[in-house]
């Protein structure tokens, strides 16, 4: 399966990445980048009136993908768990896995 793993809240990061360590799970890509909400209403003037009404709010996000089998993917969620951090029911962020055909 093919892991894409979008953060919300930046300052799990650390966390994130070491269940995924201890999970297996090796060779992982980390994005960083800007929410489109965020984008929007600091970048163009034209919406820039929305800025109270969406709150002060970092607009970022980190984007980790990697090759990861189901079993991994539930280990590093019960190490997180296990560690204070429920990121289904904090809502830190998605997970979302693809199937792979065939690896080269």
């Amino acid at each position: 399966m093919y892991m894409i793993l979008s953060l919300y809240k930046e300052k799990y990061l650390d966390d994130i990445l070491m269940a995924l360590t201890e999970a297996g799970i090796e060779d992982t890509i980390v994005l960083s980048g800007e929410t489109l909400g965020h984008k929007l209403i600091y970048d163009n003037p034209l919406f820039a009136g929305f800025r109270k009404s969406l709150g002060q709010e970092k607009g970022y996000a980190n984007i980790i993908m990697a090759i990861a089998e189901r079993k991994q993917i539930d280990f590093m969620l019960d190490e997180l768990k296990n560690s204070g951090i429920d990121f289904i029911e904090e809502k830190l962020g998605k997970i979302i896995l693809l199937p792979m055909e065939k690896i080269y």
